[in-house]
């Protein structure tokens, strides 16, 4: 399956993961060509198992009952913070909970193995699509790799309207963890291409990679409003990104 789908800004194409190599239906380079210069999402469809992804988002809410919530960011190490806020740079009010994992190797081995289950593939991706050659680790200067789930919890986790720089990043990933009616009712991201905006919600599935150009504007729309909501409770929609910056420039 490839091709436009839906609409002419989302493309879907069929993926698989096989011996820690996400396989793609389309070229790398025309991936690269129809996000970088075209404005086209591309959805890589069921690139990961879902078990791959529950294991993963299993291990790492339960490690986020162990530790204690981060007050501060430490991007020189791992942590996780309940964010009800505004951020300081884009004046973008949010409210979720993300997890960080700056140096996995220090993670128990227990949460390690099912991160490395999910980051490594998307590690290998974004290289392959950019030509970049990063690894994880903190180098002593310069950007590097920043692994991250983000829970937007039932009962209003959201995030405004905000944007990054293109450089370094290039391409953003952001892959489903949870499922659209099950594991949650409403929110998604909604992107603005040209004007144009360009709502996910329906659209990605668990297992599922969006590929956007990095300096989109994007927003997160509110998970399920009618629900309690409690920083304690798994429900909502869970997100991994993979986020490659340089917090100390």
């Amino acid at each position: 399956m490839s091709g436009e789908l839906d609409t002419e800004r989302v493309v879907h194409v069929a993926a698989t993961l096989r011996d820690g190599v996400i396989e793609t239906d389309m070229d790398r380079a025309e991936i690269t060509h129809r996000v970088m210069e075209r404005g086209q999402l591309v959805l890589l469809k069921q690139a990961f198992p879902e078990a791959i992804l529950t294991a993963a988002r299993s291990a790492v809410a339960d490690w986020g009952r162990q530790v204690p919530p981060a007050e501060v960011d430490d991007f020189n190490g791992n942590y996780h913070r309940r964010r009800a806020m505004v951020a300081r740079q884009q004046q973008a009010p949010h409210v979720f909970h993300d997890y960080n994992f700056n140096v996995m190797g220090n993670a128990p081995p227990e949460l390690e193995a099912p991160l490395c289950g999910l980051f490594e593939p998307l590690r290998h991706l974004y290289n392959d699509l950019t030509g970049n050659t990063v690894g994880f680790g903190i180098p002593a200067t310069g950007p590097y790799v920043h692994p991250q789930l983000i829970h937007y919890p039932a009962g209003g986790g959201f995030f405004a309207r905000h944007w990054h720089n293109l450089s370094p990043q290039k391409l953003g990933f952001i892959v489903a963890l949870s499922k659209r009616g099950r594991d949650f009712r409403n929110g998604g991201t909604c992107f603005e291409i040209d004007g144009e905006v360009v709502d996910m919600e329906t659209r990605q599935d668990i297992g599922d990679i969006c590929i956007w150009r990095y300096d989109h504007p994007h927003w997160v729309t509110q998970s399920d409003l009618r629900d309690k909501f409690d920083w304690d409770s798994d429900a909502g929609r869970w997100v991994a990104t993979f986020a490659y910056f340089d917090p100390r420039g």
